[in-house]
């Protein structure tokens, strides 16, 4: 998230920094490493180094860049359960421009840039309330165990994006296309491994 100096500039002086950030990582899309905030400053007509005024540091401009060229709205509509909302944020994580969608190979082979985007952007400071809150809701319709905690549970369920690209990265498949494996490990995580009624049996 940028800085709130960022916010106070005029909007064309905005769009023209994202502008030249565009055009800068999409030019070294093979090697994000050799992208520069000095060569975006420049294309932007701001003085060297004044991107640290506005943005934390570069993946933090990246990841805004990224955020803008979304075509899903970044918040979804109201759910019954938490699978209900894990189900809806699925389908809406795969949902970009053209560009958004160059941005996305990006961070697919940049790992800092990956784990910016489960841990940090995508879970905000509403994130994880937004999932005790569901889970909270579960557990009081009687459908969570009762001694679960919210807190581990809702961690390990923001894990999982990640953990699906490490698999996808592990096994040689495209991680452009996890969905299926993202669903799999989700469904594994909320209904579990073992049968209804083997718990005793197996303790």
């Amino acid at each position: 998230m940028p800085k709130d100096l960022f916010f106070k500039l005029p909007p064309e002086k905005q769009q023209k920094i994202l502008d030249a950030a565009e055009e800068e990582f999409l030019a070294y899309k093979d090697n994000y490493k050799k992208s520069s905030v000095n060569r975006i400053a420049e294309k932007a007509d701001i003085a060297i180094g004044s991107i640290y005024k506005y943005f934390y540091d570069k993946n933090d401009l990246f990841m805004y860049l990224f955020n803008q060229h979304k075509s899903a709205p970044a918040s979804q509509p109201e759910s019954d359960t938490c699978f209900d909302y894990a189900g809806k944020e699925i389908l809406a994580s795969k949902h970009f421009t053209p560009t958004g969608e160059s941005l996305l190979e990006i961070i697919s082979d940049t790992p800092a840039l990956f784990h910016n985007l489960i841990f940090k952007d995508a879970a905000g400071d509403d994130y994880t309330p937004r999932i005790n809150a569901y889970l909270q809701k579960d557990q009081a319709r009687g459908y969570l165990r009762d001694a679960l905690d919210k807190d581990v549970a809702a961690y390990l369920y923001s894990s999982l994006e990640y953990i699906a690209y490490q698999y996808c990265l592990s096994r040689g498949i495209d991680v452009s296309n996890d969905t299926d494996i993202l669903w799999k490990m989700t469904e594994l995580f909320f209904f579990g491994l073992y049968k209804d009624g083997i718990e005793d049996e197996i303790r």
